[in-house]
């Protein structure tokens, strides 16, 4: 078996081999983020780039991936929702009602159960690439533009109550083992599940700007960019992906943190995509191990950066919440 595989397969199935874990950290974590009751903005993690933003009649999902199935079946198995564990997931967020489900790039870690989730919460409408399109299709999603809007690689603008919704083209932080070159490309058949992790191709990729009267926020579901890709916007918070961000060349490093975070000068940076997407939520967040993705040093460039930028750093924990209210964060 590659050498590649063989360490990336080692860090989906165990849990740990370092002690550092970012919750751990009382630069990053002092304390829980529980966001204070009243009118603004609120953002909840759920893990990885799953984050529900609401701003109490308005409630819009980023990804939605909630089922993570384990790593030896994701890599030798074939994978589906699992729609009770994301019933169960649903609930525990007190998730009863979705307005629209974002989707960042099709890869299974952020597009697996967004069908599921979508049908759970009355066929809320979905925003995602053409390759995401064909992974509603195959799911059997309803298609019609009520339901699904696909997002072209150029991006689209999108409003939902006092929210505006823009799918900026962006792209994927660069390749570094076999599992991450089997997913390049494009879905270009409806794709049916139980499949292989391998069918889930990255497709078309986008960063999400979320503007609201209170606030606005930008997700990058992965470690890459466009030049000018958030050109002329502004955020207060950036929820940034950090995935893989460590084993980029220093440049890669600079221009990301330039088009995601500079661009966009937030009050707040959030690294995301830091947890082990195939561990189960009831079990807790935990990094994956530092031979498959060194975060403590992906922490250690945002840390770096953003003290150059004087803008704060925190990590959330699961279902951790903030609220932005006025353009400020409470």
């Amino acid at each position: 078996m590659h050498t590649s595989l063989l360490l990336v397969l080692a860090s989906l199935c165990l849990i740990s081999c370092s002690s550092y874990h970012p919750l751990g950290q009382r630069d990053l974590y002092p304390a829980p983020l529980i966001a204070k009751a009243g009118p603004g903005v609120r953002a909840t993690f759920l893990g990885n780039t799953t984050i529900l933003i609401s701003d109490g009649s308005t409630h819009l999902l980023v990804d939605g991936f909630l089922s993570r199935p384990g790593g030896l079946k994701t890599i030798f198995g074939r994978i589906a929702p699992e729609k009770d564990v994301i019933t169960d997931e649903l609930k525990r967020a007190g998730i009863t009602k979705l307005d629209a489900i974002l989707v960042g790039h099709a890869h299974h870690d952020h597009a697996l159960d967004t069908p599921e989730v979508s049908r759970q919460m009355n066929h809320a409408l979905v925003m995602g690439s053409p390759s995401y399109a064909m992974i509603h299709e195959g799911a059997g999603g309803l298609m019609d533009a009520k339901h699904l809007i696909t997002v072209p690689r150029h991006g689209a603008t999108r409003e939902f109550g006092k929210f505006t919704v823009t799918f900026a083209e962006s792209d994927h932080v660069s390749s570094h083992n076999i599992l991450q070159r089997v997913v390049e490309g494009e879905i270009t058949k409806p794709l049916k599940t139980p499949a292989h992790f391998s069918r889930f191709n990255c497709g078309g990729v986008h960063v999400l700007h979320i503007a609201h009267p209170h606030g606005n926020i930008v997700v990058t579901t992965t470690a890459g960019a466009r030049a000018g890709q958030l050109k002329g916007k502004c955020a207060d918070v950036v929820f940034l992906g950090v995935g893989l961000l460590a084993k980029e060349s220093k440049c890669k490093q600079d221009f990301y943190w330039s088009e995601a975070v500079d661009a966009v000068n937030p009050e707040m940076v959030i690294p995301v995509h830091w947890d082990n997407f195939s561990r189960k939520l009831h079990a807790g967040l935990m990094p994956f191990p530092r031979y498959a993705d060194n975060i403590q040093a992906a922490m250690e460039i945002v840390k770096t950066k953003a003290k150059e930028q004087k803008c704060q750093v925190r990590v959330m924990g699961l279902r951790d919440s903030i609220l932005i209210r006025n353009r400020k964060i409470q």
